[in-house]
């Protein structure tokens, strides 16, 4: 560390998110305080995480009661975990995951395209399309540790990552079932089951709830205005950025299908301090169909009815109203839309 570098320091409590920052003096910088319970948190090297999205320089550390050892030959990238129970489990994940991420940063930031890049809705799958291969291909690494330290809160933090992607919730509700009554009982435990519940609201075959909410435009719009078509109930917000690097893809199957019977309707979870950055997008990713808002955030009816947990999200409803597939993105949605205009 150089002197004068700015280390900053985050993570998540149930009130919110910490932000801290230091400069480096000597060598050497220091943070104090108090923590409850153990959290999972990062650090940073001269890029603070609230502005910035391309982190370069970072580290994931476990703060716990100990002497923690973060231990690198250069960058905060490279270090190496150890000294207390949790770091030490961090660290045997981080090791079986090493690979993944190293090839993870040779692949291109679908959100770092540049505007005639996005114009290419063939080059933009083909990208996003490596990004959430490669992001598959860990799942099974982290499941596997999982199994092998049921009594690890890195295990439940992990679990609480997993349960993000509704194709993860079959596995990761067994796997949190098999859990220390200790962490299933936890502030982040109990969180994790409710995320699991929320992802069971809305299943296969289940009549799709109706819902009224206000346009860009300002127009009530109900989403039974669409029975008799195929619709994709989109859930997004102009500041996620893979939700952004997915409207190409979507913006591709709406002009191929909009003739035939398909059409998208899209839910933002932007807030109303975000108003404006939510028309701006609209109009950025060339987003011609329905867009919907109460800019509530993630208090949103319809985010809230359907289980959503997290973004991009999305379902596919029969022209009856029935849910038929959730989630798909990328040639998935594209192979769905085949088969059913075939």
């Amino acid at each position: 560390m150089k002197d004068g570098d700015q280390i900053f320091l985050q993570y998540k409590l149930p009130e919110g998110v910490v932000n801290d920052s230091v400069l480096v003096s000597n060598h050497e910088f220091f943070f104090k305080g108090n923590i409850g319970s153990p959290v999972k948190a990062s650090l940073y090297r001269n890029q603070n995480p609230r502005y910035d999205n391309d982190m370069f320089d970072y580290a994931t550390v476990y703060l716990e009661k100990g002497n923690i050892i973060l231990s690198s030959a250069d960058t905060l990238l490279h270090t190496v975990n150890s000294g207390t129970p949790l770091n030490e489990d961090y660290a045997e994940l981080a090791a079986a995951l090493l690979p993944f991420n190293e090839k993870g940063r040779t692949l291109r930031d679908p959100s770092s395209l540049n505007a005639t890049e996005l114009k290419d809705t063939a080059f933009v799958a083909a990208v996003t399309k490596k990004v959430v291969d490669h992001s598959a291909s860990m799942v099974p690494v982290k499941f596997a540790f999982i199994d092998s330290h049921l009594s690890s809160f890195v295990s439940l933090i992990t679990l609480s990552e997993l349960v993000r992607d509704s194709k993860n919730l079959k596995e990761v509700d067994e796997r949190f079932s098999r859990l220390s009554p200790l962490l299933r009982n936890s502030t982040v435990g109990i969180a994790v089951q409710n995320s699991i519940a929320a992802g069971k609201k809305i299943k296969l075959g289940s009549h799709a709830p109706n819902f009224i909410q206000p346009d860009n435009f300002g127009k009530l719009v109900k989403l039974s205005d669409y029975k008799g078509k195929y619709i994709l109930l989109d859930f997004w917000a102009s500041w996620c950025g893979p939700c952004r690097a997915e409207n190409p893809n979507l913006l591709l199957a709406y002009n191929r299908y909009k003739d035939k019977g398909f059409s998208v309707v899209s839910v933002s979870i932007d807030e109303a301090k975000d108003k404006s950055a939510w028309l701006k997008a609209i109009e950025e990713d060339r987003m011609p169909w329905t867009q919907l808002a109460d800019l509530k955030g993630n208090q949103n009816e319809p985010y809230q009815l359907y289980g959503i947990t997290t973004i991009p999200a999305n379902l596919l409803i029969s022209p009856e109203g029935i849910v038929i597939a959730r989630d798909l993105k990328r040639e998935e949605l594209h192979a769905k839309l085949a088969s059913i205009f075939k």
